[in-house]
């Protein structure tokens, strides 16, 4: 059982919170770079010297942003993995979950993507190693749903670890042009689009 915390402790991650709520508003609405670590106290009610006791600085802020992003998209997708249903329904539950998730999430989406130059051909090229660690976590769950799927005949017998590379790199093109291109796509579409195109074979047939 985890070892509870101390109320220090909590109020510490209440403020954290605080902080990192204040920041991702400021940075959606001036910029990563207009903002000072100075406005972000300000939004968040605090001193400045209790924000640098919290972050060493804005980089640190924006890097601890986008691990808490992560995290929660590991607790949901996780979950989405892990509930009943046939292999095809998880993997479909996933899509559909991340899909939400960055809708959801989109600022800080916004946010890596502006502050990452290769995150648009490599998904983790700006994340730390922590990060890192739940990205590859994560791809050997979907590994293992599709190895399960595959000993079953419900997937073609194609290398499972391949077959989680392509839906990960699949979901990842799907979002970017959600990102880019809110207006001309929804969520929803877009998820349906990633399993059709990824679950059903397509024949383009010569006249």
């Amino acid at each position: 059982m985890a070892a509870q915390l101390t109320r220090r402790e909590r109020e510490r991650q209440q403020h954290r919170r605080e902080v990192l709520e204040a920041a991702l508003n400021l940075f959606s609405r001036r910029g990563f770079e207009k903002t000072a670590m100075a406005e972000i106290a300000e939004q968040a009610e605090f001193a400045v010297g209790t924000l640098y006791k919290l972050f060493k600085d804005k980089n640190a802020l924006c890097r601890a942003l986008i691990l808490d992003t992560v995290q929660r998209f590991e607790r949901a997708l996780t979950a989405a993995l892990k509930a009943p249903g046939s292999e095809l329904e998880k993997l479909e539950r996933y899509i559909e979950t991340k899909a939400a998730l960055f809708l959801q999430h989109m600022p800080t989406a916004r946010l890596y993507f502006a502050q990452t130059a290769d995150a648009a051909f490599v998904p983790t090229a700006g994340l730390n190693e922590e990060a890192r660690a739940i990205h590859r976590e994560m791809l050997g769950l979907l590994e293992s749903i599709f190895r399960s799927g595959i000993r079953k005949k419900l997937f073609l017998n194609i290398d499972p670890r391949m077959l989680a590379l392509g839906l990960e790199g699949l979901t990842n093109a799907f979002l970017i042009e959600l990102l880019e291109r809110p207006h001309d796509f929804s969520a929803e579409t877009m998820a349906d689009s990633c399993k059709t195109i990824f679950f059903e074979r397509i024949h383009l047939k010569g006249e």
